[in-house]
């Protein structure tokens, strides 16, 4: 059985064979974490990207990961979250589903070290126990099938807060 492990880094810096990187639709530079990567990446990616088609909230798309420490970037485009409104049951599928196509992309392409970011708890507005409870439901039923998955949390109070959620939930 594979590990599954919360940190607090630069996840920029980290290796593994690939790097799950929030997306805009339209495989651009976004803002936060997106944006630090498409910097880092350069010209490269932003070429590779437009060869490839539009990616919807939830879907996935790879590429390779210049000047970074992975391997490949793993795209997924996360929901916005809307305070918990009508839509909020929404958001928190789609959100589900960014890590069960990411996952799903990887299970296919024989990666076996991802690297996560909190998806969706970024710019995207997503309470941290909320996208912590979604991404570690799907991540632990698929464990078994990776040797290694990483959150790599941006602040000490990000993954006490992910640390919580797995306590709580997940008896860890």
């Amino acid at each position: 059985m594979g590990q599954l492990q919360l940190i607090c880094d630069d996840v920029l810096t980290i290796e593994a064979d690939a790097l799950v990187c929030p997306a805009h639709k339209h495989l651009i530079r976004g803002r936060g974490l997106s944006a630090q990567i498409y910097d880092r990446a350069g010209d490269a990616l932003l070429r590779e990207c437009a060869q490839l088609p539009e990616c919807a909230v939830g879907e996935a798309r790879i590429t390779s990961a210049p000047n970074l420490a992975t391997h490949y970037l793993l795209h997924t485009v996360t929901p916005q979250w809307s305070s918990g409104d009508q839509w909020g049951a929404i958001a928190l599928t789609q959100l589900r589903q960014c890590y069960q196509s990411v996952l799903a992309m990887a299970r296919e392409r024989g990666l076996k070290r991802l690297l996560f970011p909190a998806l969706g708890a970024g710019t995207n507005r997503f309470p941290h126990g909320m996208a912590a409870h979604q991404a570690l439901e799907v991540l632990r039923a698929s464990q078994q099938d990776f040797a290694l998955l990483t959150v790599c949390l941006h602040s000490p109070a990000a993954l006490t807060e992910w640390r919580k959620v797995q306590a709580r939930f997940f008896n860890q």
